[in-house]
């Protein structure tokens, strides 16, 4: 039985006209593709607005004068389309980027260091003994194409040690490949969910 309920129509719409553009680019899919835009860019306003709201405004409302600070760096922003004291919009941006190298090189040296190696040298000093193949496998495809990006020595890649480098960039080769075949299998099952909402919710072909 087909759906009454006006939102699941509003959505069945959207997933055709967004799939359309499979055929060709058309004016329905334009249609879909500014709606999207539009209601992305209004959520993110919103979103915005609300935020300014729950983590600044309430606190300097309850007595916290600290978060005076991000409100100034935020009006200092604005400065960029003052035609005489754009210059004041450059502080802004310099205290933003180094509170976000600050913050992402501290969390980088844990997340993409250390637990980097323990994830992949860890499991082969298990409590067992030796890892198994797996974790063999990968700490050899680790080790391997870490030494293909070794530049300063020579015998790297064109000595005795180029076999190296070579296994390597066929991990490497392997991962891309198997990250790609996870892309496609993603949106594929993705697609199918959406199909399976027409057919299932919109159209009421397949049973529940």
């Amino acid at each position: 039985m087909i759906a009454t309920d006006i939102s699941i129509w509003i959505a069945a719409f959207f997933t055709i006209a967004a799939t359309s553009y499979v055929f060709k680019d058309n004016i329905i899919f334009k249609f879909a593709e500014y709606t999207f835009i539009g209601v992305a860019a209004g959520h993110a306003l919103v979103m915005g607005v609300e935020n300014v709201k729950k983590y600044g405004w309430s606190h300097l409302k309850g007595g916290e004068i600290i978060y005076i600070i991000p409100f100034i760096v935020g009006v200092l922003l604005y400065f960029r389309y003052h035609p005489t004291y754009y210059w004041l919009y450059r502080y802004g941006i310099a205290f933003l980027v180094g509170q976000g190298i600050g913050l992402s090189m501290r969390g980088m040296v844990h997340t993409d260091f250390i637990k980097q190696i323990a994830a992949t040298a860890g499991p082969l000093v298990a409590e067992t003994g030796l890892g198994t193949l797996n974790t063999i496998i990968i700490f050899i495809l680790t080790i391997t194409s870490l030494t293909h990006f070794i530049f300063t020595v020579k015998q790297v890649h064109i000595g005795t040690m180029s076999w190296l480098p070579k296994i390597g960039r066929y991990g490497m080769l392997l991962a891309f490949g198997a990250s790609f075949g996870n892309t496609v299998m993603t949106r594929f099952s993705q697609y199918q969910g959406r199909m399976l909402f027409l057919l299932r919710d919109w159209l009421g072909i397949v049973p529940s």
